[in-house]
């Protein structure tokens, strides 16, 4: 796993943009909580981009972000967001059992190996409330290629050709379903488009850049 140094990766990839419109769309419809009371726990928080939009829906207080990157967590906390804590690969979230309304998991659940996700997934389990719900976001592959070429080409960026060196497990529509099914009453997912997507009549999940999707306990 010496290609998955997380510090590096937080040095040579910041994530601080602006949370995309279909997050916020599919936010919108599938969550919008309006009660300030509940809680929120970001895993894999990154540099802290979903810290302001939470901020909309949940007290600042009751934001949690966790991070293995002792890096990024440090970036989180120079922003103002005092509820982030780095945690250690395979340890144990340092959270009550049912704590949480809501889990965000943006794009994380491909830098797990597989042989490991389990720990992970029951681990939200146990931190999530009754009808607690699980938003993630994972590139859709192997689609997600053939994106990274067009992105080469149109940014001149051809570093982008080769795939992510920390994407240990590639997820589709239907892995990314049974996964979930493991651990999920109830499951939603949905396509967030993308020039491929976007040139057919008739729309397949298969053409879309990612995956998005929330699963209830």
């Amino acid at each position: 796993m010496a290609h998955q140094d997380f510090e590096k990766y937080a040095n040579e990839k910041p994530m601080n943009g602006l949370v995309a419109d279909t997050y916020q769309e599919f936010f919108k419809k599938w969550i919008n909580y309006k009660n300030n009371q509940l809680k929120v726990l970001d895993f894999g928080c990154g540099d802290g981009r979903y810290f302001e939009f939470f901020k909309q829906f949940f007290k600042e207080e009751n934001i949690f972000g966790v991070e293995v990157s002792e890096i990024r967590a440090k970036r989180c906390k120079e922003k103002g967001w005092n509820n982030v804590y780095p945690i250690k690969k395979l340890e144990k979230l340092p959270f009550d059992d049912e704590y949480f309304d809501f889990v965000n998991f943006d794009q994380v659940v491909e830098h797990i190996p597989y042989e490991e996700i389990d720990f992970y997934f029951r681990e939200f389990i146990r931190v999530s409330k009754k009808d607690g719900k699980l938003l993630l976001i994972t590139p859709n592959y192997p689609i997600k290629r053939c994106y990274d070429f067009l992105n080469a080409l149109l940014k001149w960026d051809f570093k982008r050709i080769f795939d992510d060196p920390t994407h240990v497990t590639h997820y589709n529509f239907k892995k990314l379903y049974l996964l979930l099914e493991q651990y999920f009453r109830e499951i939603k997912l949905e396509p967030t488009g993308g020039f491929f997507y976007k040139l057919l009549s008739v729309k397949y999940n298969f053409f879309s850049h990612k995956i998005i999707g929330i699963g209830v306990k």
